[in-house]
């Protein structure tokens, strides 16, 4: 019986792999970034097997999970401010397949007090395979660890 190797993905120049402090994401990833400039960074991922629905394309939560945490990522690189997501907004327009890598290009595009109004896209290569927006409430992380020691 021969065993078929996969072919390893290398990373396209200029992308870092990210090791982030949310499990939710981590479980997902790894996650790549590029950082353009002090306002934009893009993010990444390669798509696996484990990404995949029964159809064998990457799974619509899979694209919606790696979108929210993108645009959050993008606000706080922004911004220096970190939020949790109160509307997101997304688009289908193409199937992701397996070995596909995907960049979520992302911006704020207004910044308030309190909210953070981003959109972006995630492509493959050239092609963009999904559009969303999202709104964010900016909140102190410091009085959040405050409230989890009270409750606990």
């Amino acid at each position: 019986m021969s065993q078929s190797k996969e072919k390893e993905f290398k990373i396209p120049e200029g992308f870092e792999e990210v090791h982030g402090h949310a499990a939710f994401a981590t479980r997902n990833g790894p996650y790549f970034e590029k950082i353009v400039d002090d306002r934009i960074l893009i993010r990444a991922f390669v798509a696996d097997q484990r990404h995949l629905n029964g159809l064998q394309f990457v799974h619509g939560g899979m694209l919606m999970t790696f979108a929210d945490s993108s645009l959050a990522r993008a606000m706080n690189h922004a911004t220096g401010k970190r939020g949790v997501t109160l509307k997101m907004n997304s688009e289908f327009l193409r199937p992701v397949k397996k070995g596909d890598f995907v960049e979520a290009h992302c911006e704020v595009t207004r910044d308030t007090r309190s909210l953070a109004f981003v959109r972006g896209v995630l492509k493959v290569g050239q092609h963009v395979v999904f559009k969303t927006d999202a709104i964010f409430q900016y909140v102190r992380v410091e009085k959040i660890a405050e409230k989890n020691k009270e409750n606990s």
